[in-house]
Formats: C-alpha cells, sequence, structure tokens
C-alpha cells in the first residue's frame, strides 16, 4: 500500500468532485478504504461519488495468507494489480461509448427510411400593416400622499414632485413603445381606474399628505390634465374613460351606492373641463363602479378592484378569478359578454386567467404602511397593453417606474 500523501501534497477541497482526480486516487490506493483512510474522509461519500462517477467496484486485491497474514508484496504484483484496474476502469468507459455509439447507429438508420410528413404552409407576406389600439392602465397614484426615505430605508421617496416626474416616465414609455413597434397606432385608450388620490380615509394620510384633500383633487386635475395633453400631438385620437377608487372617498367605510361621490371623480372632471378644446379626446366619466369599454371588438371591463374579497393579501389572485367568473356570468346574462376585466388597487401589475385578467401596478409603489404590515410591495409600475383589430390583446407592456 502507498504511505499517506504528504500535507503539501494535500488535494484540493471536494477533490472527489473531479472525476480523473477520483480514478487517479482510487488506483493509487487501491480501495475506497485506503483513500478514506488517507484523506480523512468519509468512505460512504466516496462510495456514493463512485457511483455517481460510474465508476465500478474494483475487483479484490491480494487474497490473505493462511494464519491471517499477508504476504509480502513485490513491487511487479502491485504494477500488475495497478494494471488490471486501469483496464477494469477503461473498459466500463469503453462500454459506454460503445452503447452510445449503437445508439446513434440506430438513428441514422431510421432517419434513412423515414421521411418528413409536415410541409409547412407558405406566409403571406404584406406591405401594409393593421393599425393597432394602445390601452394605458392608469391608477394608484395615491396623489398627495408622501413616503419617506427615512422611514422605509430607502426603499422609496415619494411626494407630489416625484409623482410627476414619474409621469414623465409613463409618458416617455408610451411613446418608446409606440415608436418601436412595426405598425401604425392612431388611437390611445387611458384607464384611469382610481386611487389618484391619498385621500383620508385614515388617519395618518390625513395628518401626513402634502395637501388637503380638495386642493390635491384641484391641483392633480390641472396637473394631470397637462400630462394628458402631450398626448395629443402624438395619436390622431384618445379615448379616456375613468372608474374611482376607494382612497378618496368622502365616508370612512367603504359604500355601494353613490360610489362617485368619490374625489377621483372631480379629478377626471376636472381634466375634461382643461381639456375640453380637444375634439380629438372623447371622455367616459360614469357614475357606476365598473364600466364597460370597446375596442377591437373586444369588451372589457374596468374596475377599482376594492370591493374584490381574497383571503390572501399578497396573492389575490384567486378571489379575482372567482370574482370576474361571476361577473362574467352576469354580464352574459344581460347580453354584454365581458372578454376582459382590468383592475388596479393591488399595487402588483400582472396578466392573469390566460391574460383575461389585467392588474395594474402603482404609481406610488412600496410605502411604510406595506412594508409594517406585509414586509415589503413591489416597485412602481403601469401597464400598457396593445390590441390587434382582429385577434385582440397581443401584448402586454410594463412601463417600469424605479
Amino acid at each position: 500500500m502507498s504511505a499517506p500523501r504528504a500535507t503539501e501534497d494535500a488535494l484540493p477541497e471536494d477533490w472527489w468532485k473531479d472525476k480523473e482526480t477520483f480514478v487517479r486516487e482510487l488506483v493509487e490506493h487501491g480501495s475506497l478504504i485506503g483513500m478514506a483512510e488517507t484523506h480523512g474522509v468519509k468512505r460512504q461519500l466516496l462510495a456514493r461519488w463512485r457511483q455517481e462517477h460510474g465508476l465500478p467496484k474494483l475487483p479484490p486485491g491480494p487474497r490473505a495468507a493462511a494464519g491471517g497474514a499477508t504476504a509480502d508484496v513485490s513491487r511487479e504484483e502491485m504494477l500488475t494489480q495497478r494494471v488490471r484496474e486501469l483496464e477494469h476502469v477503461v473498459a466500463s468507459g469503453r462500454k459506454e461509448d460503445v452503447f452510445r455509439e449503437r445508439i446513434v447507429g440506430v438513428v441514422e438508420k431510421q432517419l434513412a427510411t423515414k421521411t418528413p410528413t409536415y410541409t409547412p404552409k407558405p406566409v403571406a407576406r404584406r406591405n401594409s400593416r393593421d393599425e393597432h389600439e394602445m390601452a394605458l392602465l392608469w391608477s394608484d397614484t395615491h396623489a398627495g400622499e408622501v413616503v419617506s426615505p427615512e422611514e422605509t430605508n430607502g426603499m422609496n421617496a415619494y411626494d407630489w414632485r416625484e409623482m410627476m416626474r414619474r409621469h414623465d416616465e409613463i409618458l416617455r414609455g408610451v411613446l418608446s413603445y409606440v415608436e418601436n413597434r412595426p405598425y401604425p397606432i392612431r388611437r390611445l385608450h387611458v384607464w384611469a381606474l382610481g386611487d389618484m388620490l391619498s385621500g383620508n380615509i385614515h388617519d395618518e394620510l390625513a395628518e401626513t399628505n402634502e395637501f388637503p384633500l380638495v386642493e390635491s383633487a384641484v391641483q392633480f386635475g390641472l396637473d394631470g390634465a397637462e400630462w394628458l395633453e402631450r398626448f395629443v400631438p402624438e395619436f390622431k385620437e384618445i379615448r379616456f374613460a375613468g372608474v374611482v377608487g376607494n382612497h378618496p372617498r368622502l365616508h370612512k367605510k367603504p359604500r355601494a351606492k353613490q360610489r362617485y361621490d368619490n374625489f377621483d371623480w372631480l379629478v377626471y372632471h376636472t381634466m375634461q373641463q382643461r381639456l375640453r378644446g380637444y375634439p380629438s379626446i372623447s371622455w367616459e366619466i360614469p357614475k357606476a363602479q365598473k364600466w364597460p369599454v370597446e375596442l377591437c371588438g373586444r369588451r372589457v371591463l374596468l374596475t377599482h378592484g376594492d370591493g374584490i374579497r381574497s383571503t390572501m393579501v399578497d396573492v389575490p389572485w384567486g378571489g379575482i378569478i372567482r370574482h370576474f367568473s361571476k361577473l362574467s356570468n352576469e354580464y352574459a346574462r344581460a347580453g354584454k359578454p365581458i372578454d376582459h376585466l382590468v383592475v388596479g388597487h393591488w399595487h402588483e401589475a400582472n396578466a392573469i386567467k390566460n391574460r383575461r385578467i389585467l392588474v395594474n401596478g402603482s404609481v406610488k409603489g412600496v410605502d411604510e404602511y406595506a412594508i409594517e404590515r406585509f414586509g415589503g410591495g413591489e416597485p412602481p409600475a403601469q401597464l400598457l397593453v396593445t390590441f390587434h383589430p382582429r385577434r385582440g390583446l397581443t401584448d402586454i407592456s410594463y412601463i417600469d417606474l424605479a
């Protein structure tokens, strides 16, 4: 048996994972036990890695002499045994090579007797490009709220100035997507999904908001109109539709009736009055909490989403899907089937149920409440979706505001 290797020649850590090193050590020591004793590792570990490397068990070495004593082993016997072991290892590897070659041979033989059964149909190329329509999901801006970078450990900083800077990012994002599309887009839909204002429904918001609620509503109506006006030269037509959220409501408890008694509704009407001189902008500001719109032959139902019950706040998709199924049945019975449901409220941009349900992100991003109650939140983002005149929803784009 070979003497233990000197400390300065110690192998690197996890040397047994390298097949070449493993084989060399196995041949040198003649057994797993010898390897284990020399290097101070468990024999079971070496046995497992012998199997991982696909190495067979070594043939038995010299038999013990009568009486239990081992006869002296000459150098010639040691070399002969080592050659036998190496031949055994090589033969095992050769067996695998032969097996692979047999498989390749069978495949080649089968290919020689087979012909393809599928012929791709020619694809007609057209010089014309179908006009598409885009819809921007706009929600959860929470105008007036202040998110402190100190209180969030630098995770977010939000105030009125930062909010409008992120609106510049939305503008750039939309125009960039339009510019890089290979087809014309003449119509932009802006779907306002509510919670445009921070509101006063929580005492801490009423105390820390940057402006009083009424002032925020008027100011955001004016600033929002200036922002929307920037899209006018880029599109032949803009269709605006807006539903209210839960934060800017006037009552502490949510109500099912007269939900439009809400400062989101005032923001939308302020924008409409500010932009009334543009005939290319049409407005839908319903009193209903859910509002269907149409584009490219599809019916899309807009709602904020706060009325949807879900037992898992971070994973609300099950509750949203159940809500959508019931709504679909009701609208189908009324002869007004729904193709898509679009909601805000959850602050997490997503598409579920084979893209039939679109959930928008937020402009605000994570805040102190989300960190304290849920451990965090999603970065600010808004969705931009594209519809084909015949194929419906064909693209979902994320506008990252972080």
